[in-house]
């Protein structure tokens, strides 16, 4: 009996507290067609990395595994924060990081591998980025 307890005691401990890891992108033959979406920027040249604006992407070369710039956002809605790769992604106001309201993916073969959504304000933020190298990013407006 006692051994049953503990393994089952074991197996409980193994399964909270542990979050869900990203699944690994699809391998694509081809690139989707984000022309339908609000992604349609993606396949567009790069912006200005140092003043990333909305629908306009971005790669930016992180020093130390971070970065932080501005964002202004012109008008209220429900944004985006997509990313090519594995990165974390906060939005901060005042000096503190503002609570998400959703995470995702991009669309299969986009390569667009996370997006987090915040409901925003007119105003002004900052990006804040880390655990990264390089980014490739675009904030995108709900539809």
């Amino acid at each position: 009996m006692p051994a049953m307890i503990a393994r089952l005691a074991a197996a409980l401990m193994l399964s909270i507290a542990l979050p869900a890891l990203a699944a690994e992108p699809t391998t694509c033959a081809a690139p989707a067609d984000l022309s339908a979406t609000p992604y349609a920027a993606w396949t567009a040249s790069d912006g200005d990395a140092a003043a990333p604006g909305v629908g306009t992407p971005a790669t930016l070369v992180m020093t130390d595994g971070t970065a932080s710039l501005s964002l202004r956002i012109a008008q209220a809605g429900k944004y985006g924060v997509a990313a090519d790769g594995k990165v974390w992604i906060d939005l901060v106001a005042d000096g503190k990081p503002l609570t998400s309201v959703d995470h995702g993916h991009g669309p299969d073969c986009s390569g667009i591998r996370k997006v987090v959504w915040f409901d925003l304000a007119a105003g002004d933020y900052e990006l804040a980025l880390t655990k990264a190298e390089t980014v490739r990013l675009l904030v995108v407006k709900a539809p």
